[in-house]
């Protein structure tokens, strides 16, 4: 049996046998028995990372460290609200915070930290701690938006 620790665009974490190509963070989420709890976060930073990092192997669900996600891409992670690693991606974090500049209208690149705040609040409602969806017209979203069609109402 597979571990509950694929991520969706939709965010959410299921068991999925399928390998990804990005492994992510959002802090300790399992238990000792490996599975998940009901929190599905326990940091505003949610990154992706390489697979490969320095040659180093981990159990993805070691006892009280962090719980290791599974993104089939970059688009999935981007989807779900994770942001490139600041160590491991150092290039994709660059382009992408640079990119968060040039979008807003900043004079400067901003640090991890503001990004994270700034996508937490984004990503999920406060109140209730689920994600934020909007409904909006095709012809208004950006290239490279995540649509979820037909989708049941929250």
């Amino acid at each position: 049996m597979p571990l509950q620790n694929r991520v969706l665009p939709t965010q959410e974490i299921v068991a999925e046998p399928g390998r990804g190509l990005l492994m992510g963070n959002r802090g300790t989420l399992h238990g000792p028995d490996r599975r998940l709890g009901t929190t599905r976060w326990r940091s505003k930073a949610w990154i992706c990372c390489v697979l490969d990092w320095k040659g180093v192997r981990r159990d993805p669900m070691p006892a009280g460290r962090w719980t290791a996600l599974f993104f089939f891409d970059e688009a999935v992670a981007l989807a779900a609200g994770h942001r490139p690693c600041h160590y491991c991606r150092r290039r994709d974090f660059l382009l992408y915070a640079g990119a968060w500049a040039a979008g807003r209208g900043l004079d400067e690149r901003p640090r991890a930290a503001a990004m994270d705040a700034q996508l937490h609040l984004e990503r999920v409602d406060p109140r209730t701690r689920q994600q934020r969806t909007t409904v909006q017209d095709l012809d208004r979203l950006p290239d490279g938006a995540s649509v979820l069609h037909d989708a049941p109402e929250r």
